[in-house]
């Protein structure tokens, strides 16, 4: 019988994949833009999950397309405001506020006082640590402050869809084929707007100058 890994590990595991995808896309934002870095993350990552799953597209319905393509949208809208946010303000700043939407959405779920109980300390928590109360208002990038709140939006969205989507489709087709479809849809913007920066080795394109995040 084979042993499954413990889901407090897999939670683990993702919440360090996440964080060092962020630091790692600090430094390529400046260097390729925002549209750019998300087009590298995405087209890598739907190369090796197609690679991987070679998920089956036939016999699909109406409604399997539909949630996955949605699933899609929501992938690429989560990176861009990501990205979008640290091009404005400090990582942990925005890695923290984006977690409100995974709270806010455990709190809309969750039926049980001592879920709430938790859901409250964290928020506090995010709070604290986002340092925005001892942040004068002047100083606040509220773009970069809404973006932040829009990819916790999205990573609701995406918790919600990753779901449906895992229902509809077995092991990492669906997954594969949303990656690819949020690749295809940030892509041709990302082409343009990187250049070939996009392929460039670091050591050359760290020689120009940075240009603005979002061009």
């Amino acid at each position: 019988m084979r042993r499954r890994v413990p889901a407090p590990l897999l939670v683990l595991a993702a919440v360090v994949s996440v964080q060092f995808g962020g630091a790692l896309a600090a430094t390529l934002v400046p260097v390729v833009g925002v549209f750019g870095s998300v087009t590298l993350r995405l087209t890598i990552a739907a190369a090796v999950l197609l690679a991987i799953a070679r998920p089956r597209l036939k016999d699909r319905t109406i409604a399997d397309w539909l949630v996955v393509v949605i699933f899609g949208v929501v992938l690429a809208m989560m990176n861009l405001f990501f990205y979008g946010s640290l091009a404005r303000i400090p990582i942990g700043v925005v890695v923290t506020i984006e977690f409100i939407g995974p709270l806010v959405l455990a709190t809309v779920l969750s039926h049980r006082r001592k879920d709430l109980l938790a859901v409250a300390g964290a928020a506090v928590g995010v709070v604290l640590i986002s340092g925005i109360i001892s942040t004068p208002w002047s100083e606040v990038d509220l773009t970069g402050l809404g973006l932040a709140l829009a990819a916790g939006a999205s990573w609701a969205a995406y918790i919600v869809f990753s779901r449906r989507t895992g229902a509809r489709f077995a092991q990492l087709d669906g997954l594969a084929i949303a990656m690819t479809i949020a690749a295809v849809l940030v892509a041709p913007v990302g082409i343009v707007t990187g250049g070939s920066a996009l392929w460039t080795p670091a050591s050359r394109c760290c020689r120009r100058s940075c240009r603005t995040p979002w061009s």
